[in-house]
């Protein structure tokens, strides 16, 4: 199915936010639900990409903040959620590598 360009942000940017698919399709209403359910589980699709994307993004941002709370402010809650996110990311990525989930 293809997919216009703004449709795209909004999924990717739904990605940055973590919405699960049932509530991305609650607010996109794509015409083919379940060609976007295969899509959004098909890796190398379109949408898959932008959702990954944002998922991606949104993970940075979040870390970014906490590290410049860290570092430039001294927040001690910023650096132990930092290590937290740090070690939960490693978990996963391990899980990916070996597992081929998350």
């Amino acid at each position: 199915m293809n997919y216009s360009e703004s449709f795209l942000d909004n999924v990717k940017s739904f990605g940055v936010l973590g919405y699960s698919v049932e509530k991305i399709i609650d607010l996109t209403q794509p015409e083919d639900e379940q060609q976007f359910r295969i899509d959004f589980a098909t890796k190398g699709s379109d949408v898959y990409k932008a959702y990954r994307k944002g998922l991606r993004t949104g993970a940075y941002n979040l870390d970014k903040d906490l590290f410049d709370k860290a570092t430039k402010g001294h927040d001690t809650i910023a650096n132990t959620l930092l290590d937290e996110r740090k070690s939960k990311n490693n978990i996963n990525d391990k899980i990916h590598e070996n597992f081929g989930l998350l």
